[in-house]
């Protein structure tokens, strides 16, 4: 006689395990990315590297261009908690600029390859308008956060009452990224307390 009989249950991954994975994945990606650039690497690149099986890949990143996005927002977002960690009360206008171009400096050295995938990438906008859509939300983002650095120093003195605000927010964003550019071209020419202190320079009153 024939009975039914339940097939065992699939052991369940905790979230943690789904974390792990998701983050070996990531770093696979990364590792491909900075080796071959984004065209270039396949999905099948990434698997290799990773050691999972492409259906075990595509659960948690259904195509490359969501592996990019979560490199852009892993490397945006530890760099903004790297930057938050050092914020206190106490710290001026003038500190809290200094500290973010040189936490900035750190990760570009401590997380050198995610950084280059990013500078990489920076053009895919052009082609990809999920990458361009994300790219204009963190720029918007560090705009803002310039933006009120900037004001704050020049109602406490510290930085020239003519300037113009938001001109000055894109002229330090830009030079931001392209000493990140210049770093990855000759590391040895960038001293960021220096780059820092120089861009102070310019603000302070005349």
């Amino acid at each position: 006689m024939w009975v039914s009989r339940k097939e065992p249950a699939m052991p369940k991954i905790s979230e943690e395990a789904k974390e792990a994975r998701r983050s070996q994945i990531v770093d696979a990606a990364v590792r491909c990315f900075a080796r071959t650039g984004y065209y270039a690497t396949t999905i099948e690149d990434i698997v290799r590297e990773t050691g999972v099986s492409k259906g075990a890949l595509y659960l948690y990143f259904p195509s490359k261009e969501a592996l990019y996005l979560a490199i852009s927002e892993r490397w945006n977002g530890g760099r903004d908690k790297a930057i938050r960690a050092q914020l206190t009360p106490d710290l001026t206008p003038t500190a809290i600029l200094r500290m973010v171009i040189e936490v900035t400096g750190e990760y570009v050295r401590t997380e050198a390859d995610a950084c280059r995938v990013l500078i990489d990438g920076w053009n895919l906008g052009l082609h990809i308008p999920t990458l361009a859509e994300r790219a204009k939300e963190q720029e918007t983002s560090s705009l803002s956060a310039l933006t009120q650095v900037l004001h704050a120093g020049m109602a406490a003195g510290e930085f020239r009452a003519d300037m113009v605000v938001e001109a000055q927010a894109r002229l330090l964003l830009a030079t931001l990224h392209g000493l990140m550019v210049q770093w990855h071209r000759q590391p040895d020419s960038i001293v960021w307390t220096e780059m820092a202190e120089e861009l102070i320079r310019g603000l302070r009153p005349r």
